[in-house]
C-alpha cells in the first residue's frame, strides 16, 4: 500500500477552495487515479466540527492510498498544523485572493481566518479562472513527485 497526499486547500471565505479542489479531483480522476474531496458540503452534518475528526478521514484515506483534497474551511493555523502532524504526506496551498475580494463572493468577511506563514505553495485566485489555479497546484504536485506527470502533457526540457 502506498501513502498518498493530502493536498489542504487554504484561504479565506471566497478564496475559491471548493471550485478549485472540484477540478483537480477531476483532473486527478481522469487520470485514473483515485482521489477523494473533502469539502464543506460534502462533510458537514456527516463528521463531528473538528480538526481531529478530519485528521482521522484524512489519515485514512491517503494511508490506503487515496490522494485527498481538502476544501473545509480550517481557519485556524494551529488546526491546520495539527492536520500537518497527522497527516503523513501533507501539501498546504495557499488560495490567496484579497480580504476585499473574498467578502464580495462569499457574501461576508472571513475575520477568523488566519494566514498560514510557510504553504507550501501559495495560489493567487483573483483575476484568474479556477482552471488556471487548478493547474498551477496540479504542475507543483507534479514537480513534487506527489502526482505522476500526465504523459499527455509532457514536460517541456
Amino acid at each position: 500500500m502506498t501513502t498518498a497526499a493530502c493536498v489542504c486547500l487554504t484561504g479565506r471565505a471566497g478564496a475559491g477552495k471548493r471550485t478549485i479542489a472540484t477540478a483537480l479531483v477531476a483532473e486527478l480522476l481522469q487520470r485514473g487515479l483515485p482521489a477523494a474531496l473533502l469539502d464543506e458540503a460534502g462533510v458537514k452534518g456527516r463528521l463531528v466540527d473538528g480538526p481531529d475528526v478530519l485528521a482521522w478521514c484524512c489519515t485514512l484515506l491517503t494511508t490506503n492510498g487515496v490522494p485527498t483534497v481538502v476544501a473545509v474551511p480550517v481557519p485556524s493555523r494551529d488546526d491546520r498544523e495539527l492536520l500537518r502532524g497527522s497527516v503523513p504526506e501533507f501539501v498546504e496551498v495557499f488560495l490567496d485572493a484579497p480580504t476585499e475580494v473574498c467578502a464580495e463572493r462569499a457574501g461576508r468577511s472571513d475575520d477568523a481566518y488566519q494566514t498560514p506563514y510557510a504553504p507550501e505553495l501559495r495560489v493567487p485566485t483573483h483575476g484568474r479562472d479556477a482552471a488556471a489555479s487548478a493547474a498551477q497546484v496540479l504542475s507543483f504536485l507534479e514537480d513534487r513527485g506527489v502526482v505522476a506527470h500526465d504523459p499527455r502533457h509532457p514536460s517541456e526540457p
